[in-house]
């Protein structure tokens, strides 16, 4: 009975550690997409903020 109970929990131990490891491979996949998406949302600022220029630089020219 001893053996089988510790059978079941190696087993489930194992399971967990499994899983502790997607969870980092999940986390390092999610790291990367919000740094990629980070590094779209500064291309934006900085588009917008070259077509402000512009504009302003229209309006002042009037």
């Amino acid at each position: 009975m001893n053996m089988e109970l510790i059978e079941r929990l190696e087993t489930r131990f194992d399971e967990l550690i499994m899983r502790v490891r997607q969870l980092e491979e999940d986390n390092l996949a999610l790291m990367a997409q919000v740094e990629s998406e980070a590094g779209k949302r500064r291309e934006v600022q900085d588009r917008i903020e070259a077509l402000l220029v512009k504009v302003q630089a229209s309006l002042g020219g009037q």
